[in-house]
């Protein structure tokens, strides 16, 4: 009895740390599918004595097959997702990216945004919107970085080199991969990560 209650405690450990790793801000459906795999693992080997070395074996492949996915999606080159340019929606990137009309303006008064004229840029990546909101003082934002790619002719229009933009990234302990947006204004460099 006193193994069955310990290897129960170990697999509610496991399912709770797949939680802390998805850190559920916005949990997605890939995430929701490991959850349930995971489960199932640990049901499977508490009803079947399976050994925990070959369940936190199973575990641990099922994570780091999770992070491998990530890593080729992020490695792919997407199209452009910006929603919104300048208060102006983009409706062909809106239809790309499955969203209707509504779900735009409801995502953005989530944002505590109620027009869509009062955003500089919107960008999807995966289940966020990364929304900058105008600002009616100063200049507007330029686009350096889109998903980890360099805009060269936005770098070349503020009078940047890429050995300056690479500079910023290793002062702010940044790596160009981790970065979903950056932007120029005001003579600074503003990093977005999710």
């Amino acid at each position: 009895m006193f193994y069955f209650i310990l290897k129960f405690l170990f697999y509610l450990i496991l399912i709770f740390s797949t939680l802390y790793i998805f850190k559920l801000k916005e949990i997605t459906i890939l995430e929701i599918i490991i959850l349930i795999i995971i489960l199932n693992i640990d049901l499977y080997s508490l009803y079947t004595n399976l050994n925990i070395i070959y369940t936190f074996l199973l575990y641990i492949l099922v994570i780091i097959s999770y992070y491998l996915y990530l890593f080729l999606e992020n490695k792919t080159i997407k199209e452009n997702n910006i929603l919104i340019n300048r208060g102006i929606i983009n409706f062909n990137n809106l239809i790309k990216e499955n969203m209707t009309y509504n779900n735009l303006l409801f995502s953005l008064k989530k944002k505590g945004i109620n027009n869509p004229g009062m955003v500089d840029y919107c960008i999807k990546k995966g289940n966020n919107l990364i929304v900058i909101p105008k600002n009616t003082i100063g200049e507007y934002p330029i686009s350096i970085i889109v998903d980890g790619k360099v805009i060269k002719d936005n770098l070349f229009s503020i009078n940047k080199t890429r050995e300056w933009l690479d500079k910023k990234i290793k002062d702010n302990n940044l790596s160009l991969i981790n970065i979903n947006y950056a932007y120029y204004k005001n003579k600074n460099i503003y990093f977005i990560t999710l």
